[in-house]
């Protein structure tokens, strides 16, 4: 892997057969570079952090976390997760065109990190496919709290490379002492996206009342150059080619494929200055209240969110419809043939998603003045989601190709008990039941009934300025596809953290964790027999999975995930310098991932979802200084960056691994005014798995200018502007389904205008 920066940067750190990425010398973490200073605004290390399990400050948690929330959020919230994050140390966004940017977590996404709405799970399909959004929206937090690494011991098996917690407050805690209300309207160059928000925080007596609302609509996303590297997509053809060749396999239909290339180039047209069918419209509202008492609080809330989305040319499969085929028959004349060829598929134009969620959510929480319980939590959240793949031909007509249900319950408990001596604790039980389905032509997975349980308890033991804590978790998950295939299994995980506080500024972190994580539906059921509990006899029974064009088959034996991660960290987190590294070696037993099987059926490859040992290696830190800080304003520079690196025990590397990336950021903050200019680097990413292409790396510059213009009677009105990739660069990244069909947008300015009261 080459990263484009100088080679006197470099520090190569080896770790068995890789390396890992040179950041402790361009961050200059060592404690001769510390200078005591009063605390700055760059960093705000006071901060609860809601999704540690007892309520710690930014800097006193034993685990990796980041928190983003106030101005900062308001500046980087984006359309979707992954977007919004991508920029902090260990995450990444996994695109599938513009619609869709699931976050990636130290390598890892998917059924492998979590997206929690205000700390229960969110219902959806969004780990079942890379094509698909997640159920929840950055733009309405007020603040998105990211664990990197195994947090399985407080949010379920999923979470074994890590969580992220939109928190949006749709359910009160707390009284306002007066109403809050903001509305919001921005434009952004890159596609004429056009995005209003609205909030309200308001108290009578001891009720409290949240409302949101928001809508945004956009047309296609302006690119610099083609939308489909040609090249690379003819490459990667002619890779797949060998490796058929090499593992033996020849397609008897051959030459009837070739006759049909030039027809199959035509179906996806590839577009010059934008991406093909990337406009979408989305709008949803909440309500909520609480009554809210001195001791605790009670209540419900109702959300709505509706999303409609394009996928890019070339992004989704064809499927077959059943009884067009006809494989035997050898009397038909060539140009019959080819006739009844092209009537048994689906000539799609373009492919768009339309999802709708509906979720209420029931809170409540009590503090108890003396006894053994400090104080006890629950949420409970049911949701109706909703997704329609809805496909469009040639001649204008529209059906639904798949249709994706998922209908449930989450819900977590925790009981607070007081501390015991030294000892402090959170013990808790974790539910969820719901019901899967996927029908329609391309329908891959069956219908399935999902159901988890779980108890973990977390205990702080606290002496001096050693803190260690020590978690257990046991959870048993069910997956009953209404037949004879039923998965039961069961997972067990164990962490131990050590925090020692080297002054009153600093401190070092050292973790251990085994964490397990059981496969998903779609890794044991994916075109798996009903009857039989395992592959279709007749490869022509097998259904593709479109957004990946895959015949994509599971096992219902697989086993589950075990991951040994441990860790160390060090944190400064006061003065004119703050900061933090963490470096981490992750071996997972069984890593559960889609293998090309060498072979395909009528010019689809076919992937198995199969099992092997795996190793993730990785650093990440970041460092800001406070260049100036006076009554005029605070002068700051941020230095990011971070790696991870990823291969099988057996040889290889995991496919879809992001680039290392490193960054600066110059800001300054006066009274009534700020700046900001970001640049992130990410190199050149060659550590590629079977039958995947290297990718370049590229240069991102972006630049954040906000102006505050004090209204009367405590309401204000920001003016801010933003521009992105302002060096118009073509972005690819390395660990999206689509980077040879969809790069990220070209150069683009958003235009901002809100009202707060």
């Amino acid at each position: 892997m080459r990263f484009p920066f100088p080679e006197y940067v470099e520090l190569v750190v080896k770790t068995n057969t890789n390396r890992l990425i040179p950041l402790l010398l361009l961050l200059g973490l060592s404690s001769a570079s510390f200078a005591e200073s009063d605390a700055h605004d760059g960093y705000d290390y006071e901060e609860v952090v809601v999704t540690a399990p007892f309520l710690d400050r930014e800097a006193e948690t034993v685990l990796p976390i980041t928190v983003v929330s106030g101005e900062e959020l308001l500046e980087k919230a984006a359309n979707t997760l992954g977007e919004t994050l991508k920029n902090e140390i260990g995450v990444n966004s996994a695109s599938f065109g513009p619609g869709v940017g699931q976050p990636v977590i130290r390598g890892q996404t998917g059924r492998r990190v979590m997206a929690l709405a205000n700390g229960v799970g969110v219902t959806d399909v969004a780990a079942v496919s890379p094509d698909h959004a997640n159920a929840v929206e950055a733009i309405l937090a007020e603040r998105i709290e990211v664990i990197r690494g195994p947090s399985t011991l407080l949010y379920g098996s999923g979470a074994i490379g890590g969580v992220v917690n939109v928190i949006d407050g749709r359910v009160p805690e707390r009284l306002v002492e007066q109403t809050e209300f903001t509305v919001q309207q921005t434009h952004n160059t890159v596609n004429s996206e056009n995005k209003t928000i609205v909030k309200l925080n308001a108290a009578a007596g001891n009720l409290a009342f949240h409302l949101d609302a928001f809508r945004r609509d956009n047309d296609n996303v302006e690119i610099k150059g083609f939308a489909i590297d040609e090249v690379a997509v003819e490459e990667l053809e002619e890779l797949v080619a060998e490796h058929l060749e090499e593992e033996g396999h020849h397609d008897e239909d051959d030459d009837h494929h070739d006759e049909e290339e030039g027809h199959d180039e035509e179906e996806f047209e590839n577009t010059n200055g934008f991406i093909g069918n990337s406009d979408a419209e989305s709008d949803g509202v909440t309500a909520g209240f609480s009554f809210v008492g001195e001791r605790g609080f009670v209540g419900f809330s109702v959300n709505e969110i509706n999303s409609n989305y394009g996928l890019p040319p070339g992004a989704h499969g064809h499927h077959e419809e059943e009884g067009h085929h006809d494989e035997d028959d050898e009397h038909h004349d060539e140009d019959e043939g080819h006739d009844e060829e092209e009537e048994g598929h689906e000539e799609v134009e373009f492919v768009r998603l339309d999802m709708e969620s509906r979720r209420y959510d029931l809170r409540a929480g009590l503090d108890f003045a003396d006894g053994w319980i400090q104080s006890i939590r629950g949420s409970l959240g049911f949701t109706d989601y909703e997704h329609s793949e809805i496909e469009f031909s040639e001649d204008g007509d529209a059906e639904v190709g798949t249709l994706f249900t998922n209908e449930g319950t989450e819900g977590r408990f925790t009981l607070t008990h007081r501390p015991m001596g030294n000892w402090s604790g959170v013990w808790g039980l974790q539910i969820s039941d719901t019901e899967f389905a996927a029908t329609g032509a391309e329908a891959f997975i069956p219908r399935s009934d999902i159901t988890s349980r779980a108890l973990f308890a977390v205990e702080r033991y606290e002496q001096g300025n050693l803190t260690t804590e020590l978690g257990v978790r046991l959870e048993d998950t069910t997956i009953d596809p209404n037949g004879p295939c039923e998965y039961d299994g069961s997972s067990n995980s164990l962490s131990g953290s050590v925090l020692y506080d080297l002054n009153t500024n600093s401190n070092i972190v050292v973790g251990y964790s085994r964490s397990q994580r059981t496969p998903g539906v779609e890794e044991l059921f994916s075109n798996i027999s009903a009857s039989t509990c395992a592959r279709f006899a007749d490869d022509d029974d097998l259904v593709t999975h479109a957004s990946t064009g895959l015949l994509e088959i599971g096992d219902p034996n697989l086993d589950d995930e075990t991951a040994n991660n441990f860790e160390v960290g060090y944190r400064l987190h006061s003065g004119a310098v703050t900061g933090q590294v963490n470096a981490y070696v992750n071996h997972i037993d069984n890593y559960i991932f889609l293998d090309l099987a060498g072979e395909e059926h009528e010019g689809t490859q076919i992937a198995n979802w199969l099992a092997r040992d795996a190793e993730f290696r990785g650093i990440e830190a970041e460092v800001s200084f406070d260049l100036v800080n006076n009554d005029d304003g605070t002068l700051n520079l941020r230095l990011f960056g971070d790696m991870v690196d990823a291969d099988f025990d057996a040889g290889g590397n995991v496919p879809r691994i992001p680039a290392g990336k490193i960054g600066a950021e110059l800001s300054y903050f006066a009274p009534v005014w700020s700046a900001h200019v970001h640049v992130t680097s990410v190199g050149d990413q060659d550590d590629t798995g079977e039958l995947e292409l290297s990718t370049d790396g590229y240069t991102n510059l972006s630049l954040y200018a906000d102006y505050h213009l004090g209204l009367g009677n405590d309401s204000e009105l920001k003016l801010f502007v933003r521009g992105d990739n302002l060096l118009d660069e073509e972005i690819r990244t390395h660990n999206s389904f689509l980077k040879n069909f969809a790069p990220e947008p070209g150069r683009s300015f958003t235009l901002g205008l809100r009202f707060e009261y």
